[in-house]
């Protein structure tokens, strides 16, 4: 028998990026460390399920493959350029606030072939213009 000891600090961890009103996907600083967005190259791909076209996945894969954003950097900040994306898809990020809890899936990673996190949505409308996710 093992035994694998569960760490609170692991359960406690709530991690969320939200689109902002530039559509850029950004990241708050509790989650940027988690997924250790400032390691060199990190690349993050995204994923529809087939059976709800609503559903978001979210791989982080290890180099610039086709389709690939790269995780980009202004100053602490970390975020990834999803407006094309986004636009795509339909999301009026403009005018609607979408944040995403992100849930981890590892028993997707091979399938995906990366580490795979859910992205359940949630959303509101933008209060004058630009209401960012903050740090709660």
């Amino acid at each position: 028998m093992n035994l694998t000891f569960l760490k609170t600090t692991e359960l406690n961890v709530k991690l969320k990026c939200s689109i902002q009103a530039s559509g850029k996907l950004g990241f708050t600083d509790t989650t940027a460390s988690a997924l250790r967005l400032g390691k060199a190259d990190r690349y993050i791909k995204f994923a529809q399920d087939t059976d709800d076209d609503n559903q978001l996945y979210m791989v982080f894969v290890s180099t610039a493959e086709d389709g690939a954003f790269k995780v980009r950097r202004s100053g602490s900040y970390y975020y990834i350029a999803t407006q094309a994306l986004f636009e795509s898809m339909g999301y009026k990020y403009k005018d609607t606030n979408y944040i995403f809890d992100l849930i981890r899936m590892s028993n997707l990673d091979v399938m995906a072939q990366g580490e795979v996190y859910k992205m359940n949505r949630r959303q509101k409308e933008r209060k004058g213009g630009n209401d960012d996710l903050s740090e709660s």
